[in-house]
């Protein structure tokens, strides 16, 4: 998978194809808590899915990961 950050390649390991894992040359951005925009991406996610009539538990598992965030401690601009 092709990160938008270099250094975010070592978080998460590929599988292969035949695994349905994310191939290699697909992009992946990866946003965290502490981004002071991940907590309004996913209530906009959230919202982007539910009008496109995605499964209810796709909403609900970006709408308890945005709670989760809102509890994180630290906040801060992103950077490289």
């Amino acid at each position: 998978m092709l990160h938008a950050r270099k250094d975010y390649n070592r978080i998460q390991d590929p599988l292969n194809a035949k695994d349905k894992g994310i191939p290699k040359d697909e992009p992946v951005f990866l946003l965290r808590a502490q981004d002071i925009f991940f907590i309004p991406m996913l209530t906009l996610y959230a919202e982007l899915a539910s009008a496109a009539g995605c499964d209810s538990r796709l909403i609900q598992s970006v709408i308890v990961h945005r709670e989760l965030a809102r509890l994180w401690p630290h906040r801060k601009r992103p950077d490289l």
